[in-house]
């Protein structure tokens, strides 16, 4: 790690909060040659009972960025089987060549992996600092952290508050947010079953509540409960072991004895959602812009689809070489996501209710999950997946995710993932029309933000933001709309990319 006296005044970017989405942010930017500066307020990663699950859009776009291992093109469609509202039989699928539909691994990890990769490109990430305020004015940002008993200051271009939902970053700047009160009561921990056999695997619905123990006979075992009849009436008030033994014999109605309970916690369904990701020169990702219910392992991945869609972007603008236009697209395209997860957690809710309603609600469930169509369409929802990649890359129109596919090049095969992964923080525009046309259009002021591709085997032209999001395709030439989606995705100018490319074709 990082020691107090080796840090400078000013960096381009500072991350406030280390955790797996701070933490990827700034690689993130890292890669792309930004100064960043990370400042965590946990002296060390905490093995916490958290986000365990990696939904396949996270996945995907992990890949393309070069953090997992890129999959077999010629794999097949990939499927699991996954809950909602603790009802098991949602099928969630990944598309050909794209990995698994879901992987286990946890938050904990993620950091651990991309602190690593932080600490080998020699970003400075300073543990056991604590950000006790942001100020900002048209120039830049000034942060103010406690280190080591003393009060230190760095100034940035940019802030990224990653600091999770009693974000600092967010209370200091004074972003405004829409929010929703609790209704309902949850308690988590980690604890030894005395009886693991016959403990109550997985989701358990009683008429008195809700059980999900995640067994473990050889080791800890995490162990909910959902009450779904009201709010905390102190829900900062310390849980207890006892507390939580208490409420799982309750609900399970018979002893449920566990022992050596640790990492114990509260939440509820108190969801809160920033009006807007970026104010001035600061922006949020993950739990600092979005909190829920954590319903269907969806809040970590939301934060890794902040992480890839800031980052690559605040790199562009961090350079002089995009306005904040592209920040504030950033802002838009993230907050419709947060706000579609905080709408299906609700819905979820509702249909874990206890009673007549609930069973109502239950039953609707059960027939829509074996409706395939319909089964599919919402698992998509919560694997991120609700708008799917076309199956030909010549299909895919502005806001598509680019599915993987082979990829004849003018050297030999590849794929679109290793394309992405080889192309860094650029982007891609797969020419499978005029590329040296193309190529020249982009050397008027894109060359160093978009790799130009020939693609022998695609009959048109496609331009793929380094998120996997298609951001033009078409075929270019007199007319094409190329030059102002470049501008408009990678900024520059687009006049100017008419003018000068006039000449060239």
């Amino acid at each position: 790690m990082t020691a107090a006296g080796d840090l400078r005044s000013h960096y381009q970017v500072v991350v406030v909060g280390g955790g797996p989405v701070g933490s990827l942010t700034a690689l993130e930017l890292a890669r792309s040659g930004i100064d960043v500066l990370v400042l965590e307020a946990e002296p060390h990663t905490t093995d916490v009972p958290k986000a365990g699950t990696i939904h396949a859009r996270s996945i995907q776009l992990l890949t393309r960025r070069g953090h997992f291992a890129a999959p077999d093109v010629d794999a097949a469609a990939a499927s699991t089987t996954f809950h909602y509202a603790g009802v098991w039989g949602l099928e969630i699928t990944a598309p050909p060549g794209e990995g698994p539909a879901i992987a286990g691994i946890g938050q904990s990890d993620l950091e651990r992996l991309f602190t690593a990769k932080l600490i080998e490109l020699g970003t400075p990430v300073l543990k056991a600092a604590v950000v006790t305020g942001v100020d900002q004015d048209d120039a830049g940002a000034t942060v103010t952290f406690t280190h080591e008993g003393l009060t230190r200051t760095a100034t940035a271009d940019w802030v990224v508050g990653a600091d999770g939902a009693r974000s600092i970053v967010r209370r200091s700047v004074c972003f405004t947010a829409t929010e929703t009160v609790p209704t309902a009561a949850a308690l988590l921990g980690l604890a030894v079953l005395d009886d693991p056999a016959g403990a109550p695997r997985g989701w358990v619905r009683t008429d008195r509540g809700w059980t999900v123990l995640n067994v473990n006979p050889s080791g800890l075992s995490r162990i909910i409960t959902f009450d779904l009849g009201g709010p905390h009436e102190d829900h900062r008030r310390p849980l207890t072991a006892a507390e939580l033994q208490q409420t799982v014999d309750r609900f399970a109605g018979r002893p449920v004895p566990f022992r050596h309970a640790r990492s114990l916690s509260r939440f509820s369904d108190y969801s809160r959602l920033v009006d807007d990701y970026r104010l001035g020169r600061v922006l949020l990702v993950g739990d600092a812009a979005h909190v829920h219910f954590p319903l269907g392992g969806q809040g970590l991945n939301l934060g890794i689809g902040d992480a890839i869609g800031l980052g690559w972007r605040l790199a562009l603008v961090a350079r002089g070489q995009a306005g904040p236009s592209v920040l504030d697209a950033y802002s838009r395209e993230r907050h419709t996501c947060a706000a579609a997860v905080i709408a299906n957690v609700a819905d979820q809710r509702e249909r874990m209710r206890i009673g007549a309603d609930g069973d109502r609600l239950r039953h609707e469930l059960d027939v829509l999950l074996r409706d395939r169509d319909r089964n599919r369409a919402l698992g998509s929802a919560i694997s991120a997946q609700s708008r799917p990649a076309p199956r030909a890359l010549t299909h895919a129109g502005p806001g598509d995710f680019a599915a993987n596919t082979v990829i004849e090049t003018g050297t030999g095969v590849t794929d679109l993932i290793r394309l992405h992964a080889a192309a860094g923080n650029r982007g891609l525009l797969l020419c499978g029309n005029a590329p040296e046309s193309a190529r020249a259009l982009v050397d008027t002021g894109w060359r160093e933000r978009v790799a130009v591709v020939r693609a022998r085997n695609l009959e048109a032209d496609v331009l793929v933001r380094p998120d996997g999001v298609v951001a033009w395709s078409g075929v270019w030439g007199d007319g094409s709309e190329l030059p102002a989606r470049l501008a408009e995705t990678f900024g520059g100018s687009a006049a100017r990319a008419r003018l000068t490319s006039a000449g060239t074709r």
